[in-house]
C-alpha cells in the first residue's frame, strides 16, 4: 500500500515549499475576496428588488385610492 501523505525528496528546497504554500494562500485570499464582492452583490440586488416590489405598491395603492375633486 502506499502512503497517502505527501513526503518530499530530501534534494527539494525549502523555497519551493515556501512557494507552494504562498500560492496556495494567495488562491485561498482570492476566493475570500471574492465570496465577499459576491455577499455585497446579492444583497445590493435584494435591496434593488425591496425597493422596486416598494414603489409599485405604493403606485398600485395610489391608483386604487379614492378619487379626490
Amino acid at each position: 500500500m502506499s502512503n497517502s501523505e505527501y513526503d518530499p525528496p530530501a534534494n527539494t528546497s525549502s523555497n519551493s515549499h515556501l512557494g507552494f504554500r504562498l500560492a496556495v494562500g494567495l488562491v485561498g485570499l482570492l476566493l475570500l475576496v471574492m465570496v465577499v464582492m459576491l455577499g455585497r452583490v446579492s444583497m445590493q440586488q435584494s435591496a434593488t428588488a425591496e425597493a422596486l416590489e416598494t414603489r409599485d405598491n405604493i403606485r398600485s395603492e395610489a391608483q386604487s385610492g379614492p378619487a379626490r375633486g
